[in-house]
């Protein structure tokens, strides 16, 4: 299963409008334009990549608390691999830390720890 895609876009640095093409952004305001990313389903602009491919993804619900959360957020690989969250239980397997950080990071996302 392929990884989905941000659709990448441009703002212009003076009246803000988005572009699809650099070349549009730079010429409509020059010379600074900034890059943004666009939900690949719904087309919502977001300034992180990783917020642009989490948009539209399925929540993934804790068993033990409840809470739902994309499904590229850390505590979701945690309700994955090790059947609850860090919020309502952070204590761990030996393993499960490790496990759920790799993963997270192997989607694309940029590392970080899973308690802190």
């Amino acid at each position: 299963m392929s990884k989905p895609r941000a659709v990448l876009l441009w703002k212009c640095s003076s009246c803000d409008e988005v572009h699809a093409d650099e070349d549009a952004a730079r010429e409509c305001c020059m010379p600074e334009v900034y890059e943004l990313y666009g939900c690949p389903k719904c087309g919502v602009v977001h300034e992180e990549e990783h917020q642009a491919i989490s948009c539209c993804e399925e929540l993934v619900r804790c068993p033990s608390c409840s809470r739902d959360y994309g499904a590229g957020e850390i505590h979701a690989f945690a309700v994955r691999i090790a059947g609850h969250c860090s919020q309502c239980n952070p204590f761990y397997s030996l393993d499960h830390p490790l496990l759920i950080e790799d993963q997270y990071a192997a989607s694309g996302a940029e590392p970080r720890r899973l308690n802190a």
